[in-house]
């Protein structure tokens, strides 16, 4: 019989963690042990585990990069990354404009809580598992026993099984094989909200080499000349900017409003349906490691 491999990555996250004296700590080894009585026959395990384990509020752009130099050395492998659920659409956006399509699955594990506890991470590593070994390809999000499309994964829920959605995303190309994303870039995320004087949107863009700004609705931006200035002004210092709305669909449609007209006509990059973990690795990506 001829051997199948398959790759557990357990960078941490709730899904993998074990109860500690001062709550729930991550825990080496849980998730293989989970995953052993349920492997078919010809299918031989392999895992590498983050250490320390993280919890996914310490993820950065170094561990995306980490996640990738392992999948490229382990091309061909189907994979399972086990992953915490609050940068997980991060995470998942990132990979998911990297890893080419056709690759053979890479799917990315969470879980509002942990095995052992009957709730959602059980049926999430099992359909991962099988998930894993089909003919499915490419990045898939698994959560709740379900799977997503990672590009346009969000987190809407803080504290529910069913905190994801995942919004559809026009065909898209992935970056050259090889990329990386940069680590030691400025980058962020910047959101308009009503009242917002010059002077403080102008120290937001200002702080970063990048920045994905979140405008309202359809694409409306305030008529204020004194903005418009500012951003201007900020692109000519070399600042990127990459605009999303802060509607989680429907997406940005410049034209629809007179109110925009004059901020629509600086080179910014429209990102259309993008959600904002989606527009930053997007970004991140054009910036170059």
């Amino acid at each position: 019989m001829t051997q199948r491999s398959l790759l557990l990555i357990d960078t941490g996250g709730t899904i993998g963690m074990v109860p500690g004296a001062q709550g729930l700590t991550p825990g080496q080894g849980v998730i293989a042990a989970f995953l052993a009585p349920h492997l078919p026959s010809d299918v031989a395990l392999k895992t590498i585990s983050f250490d320390p384990l993280l919890d996914s509020a310490n993820v950065t752009p170094a561990d995306w990069n980490r996640l990738l130099d392992l999948l490229d050395a382990h091309a061909g492998w189907p994979v399972l990354i086990t992953h915490g659920t609050d940068t997980l659409s991060y995470t998942a956006a990132a990979l998911s404009q990297v890893i080419a399509p056709e690759r053979a699955p890479v799917c990315l594990c969470a879980a509002m809580e942990p095995v052992g506890q009957g709730a959602d991470a059980e049926p999430t590593l099992l359909h991962a598992l099988e998930l894993a070994l089909s003919a499915a390809t490419g990045v898939q999000a698994v959560l709740e026993g379900q799977s997503f499309a990672a590009a346009g994964l969000s987190k809407q829920i803080s504290n529910a099984r069913d905190a994801f959605v995942s919004i559809p995303q026009p065909g898209f190309a992935v970056a050259p094989h090889g990329s990386r994303f940069p680590e030691d870039r400025d980058l962020g995320v910047v959101t308009m909200v009503p009242g917002l004087s010059a002077r403080a949107l102008q120290a937001q863009l200002l702080a970063f080499e990048g920045v994905v700004l979140r405008i309202y609705g359809s694409g409306t931006f305030p008529d204020r000349a004194d903005l418009g200035e500012v951003v201007a002004q900020a692109m000519l210092k070399g600042v990127q900017i990459r605009v999303v709305s802060q509607c989680l669909r429907g997406g940005l449609h410049p034209g629809t409003y007179a109110a925009g007209d004059a901020f629509w006509q600086l080179p910014l990059t429209n990102g259309g349906v993008e959600t904002p973990e989606l527009a930053f690795a997007r970004l991140a990506l054009s910036l170059g490691a």
